[in-house]
């Protein structure tokens, strides 16, 4: 089972809604199930400006929801320091999941990127923190720019990401829960398993 994964790094709703499809995955393939994740970059309007310097600037949501978001996302296992995130154009950290998803490290990579910038206070528009988080999954990277342009939006009230997008032509948008994410699994999941079920019941042949 295929799910394509649209975000953006800088994206608090992004980072809460990977941390819960993390937590879903985990399950479903400790159950049996199998699963690939496509990641789509998207750029939010902050991370596809030129950044301002200061650190702890958080632009996306008032910051009375922020630290609503970052309770959250502490239950999911993702902690938001919000006094030391660096703005940072996105971009190359997109371009290195994409490079990563080459040598089946996606997944972890994109995570590694969420902890830099939501918990490490790490620039993740820096080439050198790019490149280190490069080799701790086994990926080289020097900088270089072999992949599209992640899509960009406008100024517009609202989250445009996360977007999940199912096989089975489901879409969820937004930080959605960890109930309704391990739900869709299943439910997109349900004809392999009946297949694989009728495949395996089948009466063995009787011999005479």
């Amino acid at each position: 089972m295929k799910v394509e994964f649209t975000h953006d790094i800088a994206c608090v709703w992004s980072a809460l809604g990977y941390a819960r499809f993390q937590r879903a995955a985990e399950e479903h393939r400790a159950g049996g199930g199998e699963l690939e994740v496509v990641f789509r970059p998207y750029q939010t309007a902050g991370s596809a400006a030129e950044p301002p310097p200061s650190r702890g600037l958080f632009p996306l949501a008032p910051t009375a929801r922020v630290e609503q978001i970052a309770r959250a996302a502490a239950v999911d296992g993702l902690v938001v320091n919000l006094d030391r995130i660096v703005p940072a154009r996105t971009a190359d950290a997109h371009r290195l999941i994409a490079l990563a998803a080459a040598h089946g490290t996606a997944e972890d990579m994109t995570a590694r990127l969420y902890r830099a910038y939501f918990s490490d206070g790490l620039d993740i528009g820096d080439v050198n923190v790019l490149r280190g988080l490069a080799s701790a999954t086994g990926v080289r990277w020097d900088g270089e720019r072999p992949h599209e342009e992640p899509a960009r939006s406008a100024r517009v009230s609202g989250p445009r990401v996360p977007v999940f997008r199912f096989p089975d032509g489901t879409v969820l948008v937004g930080a959605v829960s960890l109930a309704a994410l391990r739900g869709e699994l299943m439910r997109a999941d349900s004809p392999r398993r009946r297949s694989s079920r009728t495949t395996h019941s089948r009466p063995a042949p009787v011999r005479l």
